[in-house]
């Protein structure tokens, strides 16, 4: 008889699968029908046993059975106080309820779903509950997330419910089967996803549609904008949907504005001419692996750092082209290094290549191209913060014509590259900028005294004001008068205190909380809560292809998992509709292991 066959039981946990007796071994999760010889000459071969049995000798220095150091809680049902296995049992209601619990857990944390099939969280369940049985990948891929699905969708439209202003955000993309993927987010102002579709050809009209049967679903009366990208289509249903609600302002994503602009300055003659000169040295330094050459010299030099880096070269990176950037970046940040090996005498270089290096003028226009893109590419980083607002898009574009204006003037760029540099800000400004963009300019506590805007943009932001004041049902007269005592500081708002307040909170709880007495805050705090990117949607998509499960998945099932991992980690926990006890005895004779 095999060594020590009586005491192989507390060796494995036993438990109860489809109606069956089973014991699996704690070091390898190896499972058996109880039969005590073929559990014994498993242990006799089991590895995992072998090491613990090694390290745990008995008070005479023979080697002793091991086993697993399970926690006694008050109510665990893993051993008697004799270290004899009690036997262990899960009604079904216990069952469904810790498979809730642990594929919400899953898809909050973006775990793999293949989790539960692996050897050591199975040992990990086993200990906690011997007889529970974890869900399986097609579980969690299945009905459980169908039902995780419905249950989270309900607490967004509750959310939605219990918003007074809320914001449509969509934004597509092509995916690599050349569908088309577009997301649509709603903002309370907290940005939930609310659903996705894939089309194949992305419509205006089906687009326009889309929105106009989201606006009904959560209520037009508290729809005040729509953010959309800079497709060609979404810009064609903006008409569609403002039609259908006159109260709605369409407007376009700040960010992708401004990196269409950073696109067409790159796109102007002598910055590609200047992009293709760059890129040839640094191709040549890189395929002639002449940065090590001189780091063998001078191992202080930074082209080691910078133009061995694969990221230099990504010009075709994206549609913003911010690889040019750092392609620049690295080249005059290497550029002492980089101009001493081309008047090296031991090092041999292609003419072409030194005589570029060599070339004042070409390190001249690689420094004023790199000011006038870094210029842009900061006021793109700057829109795609999450605290930026609407209010601030017309100051921001003052700003940036100025900085641009001022780094045009020493740039590589002729007189008709810069009249066309201009002439796109223009084009970026009208697709950005529109009257709700000025209204939420007005608005803002902190720009008052500062206004820059032009008559017609004061008008359009009176019409705004006075559109959403009938919207609202409110006096748009009076309304109007509670605008002229705010812009002349009277009133309410003539103390310091009111006005030093706006820098510690959001616009639109300044309004809300210490204005909330006037006719104007209502249509203040609205404008002000409207999100002027796409960001929450764009954030989205790196999810699409990140998002993994084993085996084929349905598109539709990704949208769900998506859509539960993304609003579980936006809602409030204590909010989740838990299938609740009764009591705190109930919950205790849940888990609590029967005796058999």
């Amino acid at each position: 008889m095999p060594r020590m066959q009586s005491g192989v039981w507390r060796h494995f946990t036993p438990a109860i699968k489809d109606g069956r007796e089973t014991f699996m071994c704690n070091y390898c999760a190896r499972t058996y029908t109880k039969n005590a010889t073929k559990m014994q000459m498993h242990l006799d071969k089991c590895k995992g046993y072998c090491v613990v049995s090694q390290q745990s000798p008995e008070p005479d220095g023979s080697s002793a059975d091991a086993s697993i150091p399970v926690p006694s809680f008050p109510f665990s049902p893993s051993a008697a106080p004799g270290g004899e296995f009690l036997i262990d049992s899960v009604d079904q209601r216990s069952q469904a309820y810790a498979d809730e619990c642990l594929a919400r857990a899953a898809y909050a944390t973006s775990s793999p779903l293949t989790l539960t099939d692996n050897v050591y969280w199975k040992r990990f369940f086993s200990v906690l509950r011997p007889a529970y049985c974890p869900p399986t990948a097609a579980d969690l891929s299945s009905h459980l997330l169908d039902c995780e699905y419905d249950r989270v969708q309900n607490q967004v439209h509750d959310a939605i419910g219990k918003a007074d202003c809320v914001t449509v955000i969509c934004s597509g993309w092509s995916n690599t089967n050349e569908t088309g993927t577009i997301v649509y987010v709603v903002a309370t102002p907290v940005p939930l996803l609310y659903k996705c579709t894939n089309m194949k050809s992305h419509a205006s009209a089906s687009i326009a549609e889309e929105l106009k049967e989201i606006i009904n679903e959560v209520g037009p009366q508290k729809v005040f904008a729509v953010v959309t990208d800079d497709a060609p289509e979404m810009k064609a249903a903006w008409a569609q949907v403002e039609e259908a609600f006159p109260h709605v302002s369409a407007i376009g994503c700040t960010a992708f504005g401004i990196q269409q602009l950073f696109g067409d300055v790159v796109e102007q003659p002598s910055i590609k001419a200047l992009c293709s000169r760059a890129e040839q040295v640094v191709r040549y330094v890189r395929e002639q692996k002449l940065s090590e050459e001189i780091s063998r010299h001078r191992p202080t030099t930074k082209i080691r750092n910078h133009t061995s880096n694969g990221g230099t070269l990504a010009l075709a990176g994206g549609s913003d082209r911010i690889g040019v950037l750092s392609m620049f970046s690295s080249l005059l940040e290497g550029q002492t290094s980089l101009q001493e090996m081309a008047i090296s005498p031991t090092l041999d270089i292609e003419a072409s290549i030194r005589a570029t290096l060599q070339d004042p003028a070409f390190w001249k226009g690689l420094i004023s191209s790199h000011d006038l893109l870094y210029t842009i590419r900061n006021y793109i980083d700057y829109m795609k913060r999450d605290d930026t607002a609407l209010s601030g898009v017309v100051d921001m574009f003052s700003q940036l014509r100025y900085h641009i204006g001022a780094t045009l003037s020493g740039s590589v760029l002729h007189g008709t590259e810069q009249k066309a540099v201009l002439a796109s800000l223009d084009k970026c400004q009208e697709f950005c900028v529109k009257p709700i963009h000025a209204a939420a300019y007005m608005l803002d506590p902190k720009y008052v005294g500062q206004q820059t805007l032009s008559g017609e943009q004061i008008n359009s932001a009176y019409y705004v004001i006075s559109n959403l004041s009938h919207h609202l049902n409110l006096d748009a007269g009076k309304v109007l008068a509670s605008f002229a005592r705010f812009s002349a500081k009277e009133g309410l708002w003539k103390g310091e205190g009111i006005w030093s307040s706006c820098q510690h909170v959001s616009a639109s709880t300044w309004w809300k909380g210490l204005c909330s007495s006037e006719p104007l805050s209502a249509v203040a705090s609205a404008i002000l809560q409207i999100p002027p990117t796409t960001g929450a949607c764009e954030s989205l998509r790196s999810r699409f292809g990140s998002t993994e499960v084993e085996g084929p998945l349905s598109a539709d099932r990704v949208q769900k998992l998506m859509a539960v991992q993304v609003n579980l980690n936006l809602l409030d926990p204590s909010e989740c509709e838990y299938a609740l006890l009764d009591s705190e005895e109930e919950k205790k004779d849940l888990f609590q292991s029967e005796t058999q």
